[in-house]
C-alpha cells in the first residue's frame, strides 16, 4: 500500500489496541471509512484522462473533481452522527481519566498504610495533596479511602470503568448495591467475584437505573440474611424529621415502610392532579401544600374538588410462590416489590394480601419470567395494568420513567391501521410518546413484548422487558436404570392370552401450545411456583 495509508492502518491499530477515537468511531467503522477512501479514489483514478494521469505522475498531486453540494437531510445526519460520537469519545477518555486517578489514589493510599504509623502517614500524604488541589484535607483523605476500598473490593468494576466499558454512573450503582454484600464475612471471596462479574456483564448494555433494579434482587439472593429480617431491623429504626432549617422552609423527612411511602406520595400526587387550572401554584407546590393538609388536618387543599377522599393506589407485585411461605426463603429468587423497583418483604406482602378485596392475577411466562396477562374483567384499565405489568416503565431506549406515569402507545398508529391491542401497545412517558411521533425515530413490536426502536441514524436499539417472575427450564431427563436380567421360569404355566396392545403415546405438543397467550382457569389454581402473580391494590394499613 502507498506510505499515505501508513499512518491510517497504524491509526486503526492504535484503535484496535484502545486508544480512543476523538469522535467515537471503532476500529471496524475506520477500516470501513479507510476501503470506502480508497474505493473512491480509484473511480477517480479511472475517471482521468491520459493527459491528467500523466500530471498526476508528474506532480504526485491527485486532481480533485468538484463535489455535489451535501443535500441538508444528510448533512444534518452526518452533523448527528459527529455529536454523538464526539460525546461518546469524551465519555470515555473521561472514563479513563477517572480510572487513573482511583489507581493512583489507591496506589499511594496502600503506601501510607504500609507505614509503621499508619494513620499519620496517610493523613500527612492527604494534607500534601490537598494543598495543591486546593481541597480539605479531609475531603482527600475520603477520596483516598473510597479508591482503595473500590480497587480492592470491585476489581472487575474498576477496570470495566477505567476501559470506558462501562459509565461511571453504573461503578457507582454497583458500589452502593453490594456494600451489604461486601461486608458481610458470611459470603466467600467467590461469590462476591461471580455477583461482580455478572453485574458488570449488565452495566455493558443497561442503563444505571436498569442495573439497580436488577442489583437489588441478584444480592438479596446471595444475602443470608432474609429480608423479612433486614427489614424488621430497618423498621425498628423508622422516626420522622426536621433537617435544614433555612430562609423559613425546612425538610421533613420520614423513615417509614416504603408501601406507605408510596401510599402517601400517590394520595398527595392525585390531589395535584385535581388542582384546577386557574390555580395559581405548580404542580409541586400544590403536592406539598396537600401533604401538609393532610398531615394537619387529615384534608387537602379545594375539598370542593372532591379530593379529600382520594384512596392512595399502590402496586406491589406478589408472586404466588411468595404466599405459600410463611417467612423468607432463600430459595424465593423474586420477593415481591414495589413498582417493580424495591423489594417489600414477606410479612408486608402477605398482609396486604390478606387485607386486599380485589385481586389482579399477572400471569408470567415460565421460560422468559416476562408479564403475560393480567386476568380482570374490564378491558381498557386492564390493557393499561397488565401493559405496566410487562413493560415496568417507559420502553425508550435507556428512559428510566415508571409505568405508571406513561402513556399507552400504539406501535402502529391508529390512523395508519394500527390496532388497540396487546402487540401493538406499550408504556411511553410523555416526552419519548411525544419525541418518537414528532422526530425520526421509529419502532415496531417483535413477540414477547420486544420492541425494536431504529435512530434518526439508522442504528438498531433493542429494549426486551424485564423478567418480574421466576423462570423455569427443562431438566434433562435422568438416565435409564439398567434392567436385572430376569430369572428363568420354574414352571411353566398355561399360556395366558396377550396384554392388549398399549396405545401410541400422544403426541408432544408445540411449544407456542405449552405456553398459551392466555391463561386458563386452571392455571390459577394451580400451586405450581410461577403459575401466577398476584397484584394488590390499595393500602389496608
Amino acid at each position: 500500500m502507498d506510505e499515505a495509508f501508513i499512518d491510517a492502518e497504524s491509526y486503526i491499530a492504535a484503535i484496535r489496541a484502545g486508544a480512543i477515537d476523538p469522535f467515537g468511531g471503532s476500529a471496524d467503522e475506520l477500516t470501513a471509512a479507510l476501503d470506502e477512501s480508497l474505493r473512491a479514489e480509484s473511480e477517480l483514478m479511472a475517471s482521468l484522462s491520459d493527459a491528467e494521469i500523466d500530471d498526476f505522475f508528474r506532480t504526485g498531486t491527485t486532481p480533485c473533481l468538484p463535489a455535489p453540494p451535501e443535500p441538508p437531510v444528510l448533512q444534518r445526519l452526518r452533523l448527528d452522527a459527529e455529536f454523538a460520537g464526539r460525546l461518546k469519545s469524551l465519555a470515555q477518555q473521561a472514563a479513563r481519566i477517572e480510572g487513573e486517578r482511583r489507581t493512583l489514589l489507591a496506589e499511594h493510599m496502600q503506601r501510607a498504610l504500609d507505614e509503621q504509623n499508619a494513620a499519620t502517614a496517610v493523613r500527612e500524604l492527604a494534607s500534601i495533596a490537598a494543598v495543591e488541589l486546593r481541597q480539605s484535607p479531609r475531603g482527600v483523605e475520603r477520596a483516598m479511602t473510597d479508591a482503595w476500598r473500590l480497587v480492592r473490593e470491585l476489581p472487575l468494576t474498576h477496570e470495566a470503568a477505567k476501559a470506558g466499558r462501562i459509565a461511571t454512573g453504573h461503578l457507582r450503582v454497583i458500589e452502593q448495591e453490594t456494600r451489604a454484600l461486601r461486608a458481610d464475612d458470611g459470603i466467600d471471596t467467590e461469590q462476591r467475584a461471580a455477583v461482580e462479574a455478572q453485574l458488570v456483564d449488565i452495566a455493558t448494555t443497561a442503563t444505571p437505573g436498569a442495573l439497580a433494579r436488577r442489583a437489588k434482587r441478584i444480592v438479596d439472593r446471595m444475602l443470608p440474611t432474609p429480608l423479612q429480617q433486614r427489614f424488621d431491623d430497618a423498621f425498628a429504626q423508622r422516626k420522622v424529621e426536621v433537617l435544614n432549617p433555612r430562609d423559613g422552609m425546612s425538610d421533613l423527612y420520614a423513615r417509614i415502610p416504603t408501601v406507605l411511602a408510596a401510599g402517601i406520595m400517590d394520595r398527595a400526587t392525585q390531589a395535584a392532579r385535581g388542582k384546577s387550572k386557574d390555580d395559581p401554584r405548580t404542580f409541586d407546590q400544590f403536592r406539598a401544600d396537600a401533604f401538609s393538609e393532610l398531615l394537619l388536618g387529615g384534608v387537602v387543599p379545594e375539598d370542593l374538588h372532591g379530593t379529600a377522599m382520594l384512596t392512595a393506589h399502590v402496586s406491589v407485585l406478589i408472586p404466588a410462590t411468595e404466599l405459600l411461605h410463611d417467612k423468607d426463603t432463600p430459595d424465593q429468587p423474586f420477593p415481591a416489590s414495589l413498582d417493580g423497583t424495591v423489594l417489600v418483604d414477606g410479612d408486608t406482602a402477605r398482609r396486604l394480601a390478606a387485607g386486599e378485596r380485589m385481586w389482579e392475577r399477572l400471569f408470567t411466562d415460565p421460560v422468559t419470567g416476562v408479564a403475560v396477562t393480567v386476568d380482570t374483567y374490564r378491558a381498557s384499565a386492564d390493557q393499561r395494568r397488565w401493559l405496566q405489568a410487562r413493560d415496568g416503565g417507559c420502553r425508550a431506549p435507556n428512559c428510566g420513567c415508571r409505568g405508571t406515569i406513561g402513556d399507552l402507545d400504539h406501535t402502529l398508529d391508529w390512523a395508519k391501521g394500527g390496532t388497540t391491542s396487546i402487540d401493538n401497545l406499550a408504556v411511553l412517558c410523555r416526552r419519548d410518546h411525544t419525541l418518537k411521533h414528532a422526530s425520526r425515530w421509529s419502532m415496531r413490536q417483535l413477540d414477547h413484548g420486544v420492541i425494536e426502536w431504529t435512530t434518526p441514524l439508522g442504528d438498531v436499539v433493542t429494549t426486551v422487558p424485564e423478567a418480574v417472575g421466576p423462570t423455569f427450564a427443562d431438566l434433562d431427563p435422568p438416565p435409564a436404570e439398567p434392567k436385572l436380567a430376569e430369572p428363568p421360569p420354574v414352571d411353566p404355566e398355561p399360556t395366558a392370552p396377550p396384554p392388549a396392545e398399549p396405545e401410541p403415546p400422544l403426541a408432544e405438543p408445540p411449544r407456542s401450545e405449552l405456553l398459551p397467550s392466555e391463561p386458563t382457569p386452571a392455571a390459577w389454581g394451580d400451586t405450581h411456583p410461577g403459575s401466577g402473580d398476584r397484584q394488590a391494590r390499595g393500602m389496608p394499613f
